[in-house]
């Protein structure tokens, strides 16, 4: 869209200081004065131009990332992001009031040894589903597992995982959302 306005905007302006120029100023000194500083002009209208559209796009994006973390922040679900190695790189207010750890303390640990069991109740491996999930979250769309609080309590969650991709598609980490679950 910027690159359409600005296409319009010089052509228009090479259309009027080209053609019109020639046939307003019968002086051929400030004629050659006005020539030399039409391009400089036509840069600093531009260029004020297309500040104008940056601010107006970026005031745009602000609002909404500020609508985007409102519904993230006051979710019903937990909801967090982990990178490849299991390390968590976000964690709503939800999670904070299940698992009990503010953000600031968890951001960056791993959630096994956090808030996922290295071993559920039922002695299933936890640190290896995590190793797998990270690596292949789509094999994981789904899952149920046992999760413990800051306080140890134990607790189960039914989890949706989704892969976080590179610009190439490479797998770069997960965010889940979850629903506390009846044991």
């Amino acid at each position: 869209m910027v690159a359409i306005l600005f296409l319009v905007f010089g052509a228009i302006w090479t259309l009027l200081a080209g053609g019109l120029l020639p046939s307003l100023v019968r002086d051929p000194v400030l004629y050659a004065t006005l020539y030399l500083w039409k391009d400089w002009v036509f840069l600093v209208v531009a260029a004020f131009v297309v500040f104008l559209l940056a601010r107006h796009y970026t005031r745009r994006l602000a609002v909404s990332e500020e609508t985007y973390r409102k519904v993230v922040e006051n979710a019903g679900s937990i909801i967090l992001a982990m990178d490849r190695d299991g390390n968590i790189t976000f964690f709503n207010r939800r999670a904070e009031e299940v698992f009990g750890f503010p953000r600031r303390e968890i951001l960056g640990k791993n959630a096994v040894g956090t808030i996922v069991p290295a071993t559920e109740s039922s002695g299933r491996d936890l640190d290896r589903l995590m190793q797998d999930l990270t690596v292949s979250p789509g094999r994981f769309l789904s899952n149920r597992n046992e999760n413990v609080t800051a306080t140890g309590k134990r607790v189960w969650v039914n989890w949706t995982n989704q892969a976080i991709c590179d610009e190439t598609g490479f797998p770069v980490g997960v965010v889940s959302v979850g629903t506390e679950a009846e044991s």
